[in-house]
């Protein structure tokens, strides 16, 4: 299996869950990420991907490489993401994909921060 997400067996798996979210399994999330509606989360990840976004390119052209990885651990992992349109993901996780090329694990984590504090 290539280390990079595009062996057969992981893009299949990767398609799987566009299709069809995993189920959301009942106990406690590793973070707290309370219930928000798309716009509230992708505004967030805008302010934290500072200067992506222009009048000509209002969203950001993230690495393909990162968007599984965006996809699985934080944009399908949100309590509110089965509320939100199919444009809404696919917005939030071009934002989020930058958000972990930019600024790593922090990122996520300051992503979950701001979140926490507006709710």
């Amino acid at each position: 299996m290539s280390d990079d997400g595009s062996s057969p067996e992981v893009r299949r798996l990767i398609a799987d869950w566009l299709l069809e979210p995993p189920p959301v399994l009942p106990g406690v999330p590793a973070l707290e990420v309370p219930q928000a509606p798309a716009a509230e989360v992708i505004a967030a990840a805008r302010r934290l991907v500072a200067g992506c976004a222009t009048a000509d390119r209002p969203r950001p052209t993230p690495s393909t490489a990162l968007l599984p990885l965006a996809a699985a651990l934080v944009v399908d992992e949100h309590p509110s993401v089965r509320n939100w349109s199919r444009a809404e993901r696919a917005e939030l996780l071009d934002w989020v994909a930058v958000l972990i090329e930019q600024h790593g694990e922090e990122g996520v984590q300051e992503l979950v921060r701001q979140l926490a504090s507006a709710a």
